[in-house]
């Protein structure tokens, strides 16, 4: 990984695609200045404008926001390829946490996994529902035998909260 600012991964990216300035702009909608200034350290892109920047420049987000570039991107059939093998030699648990720890869109890539998967994501909304009737039945129980602790206003609002999950409210 190479070390930046924002400028410089905003240069090293349109450099590495042969772009000039006003090209980014005109991809990005924006005038030249805009970029310009981007580039030049003196204003930064708005964060609804970070994701096209990515896209027009070919690098994630997250390098973006971080200042950081990914030197070594790996072609995504040799990604699939190596993560194949792998997936066979490392612990299922650490495989996901590393996939939680690195992906930048952790609900968009489960959202897609429900998409080519034949597993009932419904069953997850059902779960929750079911975690957030048990957590309100359990915080009516704890508020009625007085082992609650917090202000008054926190404890009500907690009763609240749970009767309005368990739709008494």
């Amino acid at each position: 990984m190479e070390y930046h600012m924002l400028e410089d991964v905003l240069k090293s990216a349109r450099s590495k695609l042969n772009l000039k300035q006003s090209e980014v702009a005109d991809l990005l909608g924006i005038t030249t200045q805009t970029y310009l200034k981007w580039e030049n350290g003196r204003s930064e892109p708005k964060v609804s404008q970070v994701g096209k920047l990515a896209t027009v420049l070919k690098i994630s987000e997250k390098e973006i926001c971080q200042g950081v570039i990914q030197t070594e991107k790996v072609d995504p059939l040799e990604f699939v390829r190596r993560v194949g093998i792998l997936m066979s030699h490392v612990p299922q648990t650490e495989m996901l946490i590393g996939m939680h720890e690195y992906i930048n869109d952790a609900e968009g890539f489960i959202e897609m996994l429900t998409k080519v998967s034949d597993y009932p994501y419904e069953l997850f909304a059902n779960e929750d529902r079911d975690n957030a009737i048990f957590n309100a039945k359990l915080t009516l129980d704890i508020i009625k035998d007085g082992s609650l602790k917090g202000t008054p206003e926190d404890i009500e609002r907690a009763q609240k909260h749970a009767m309005k999950v368990l739709g008494l409210s």
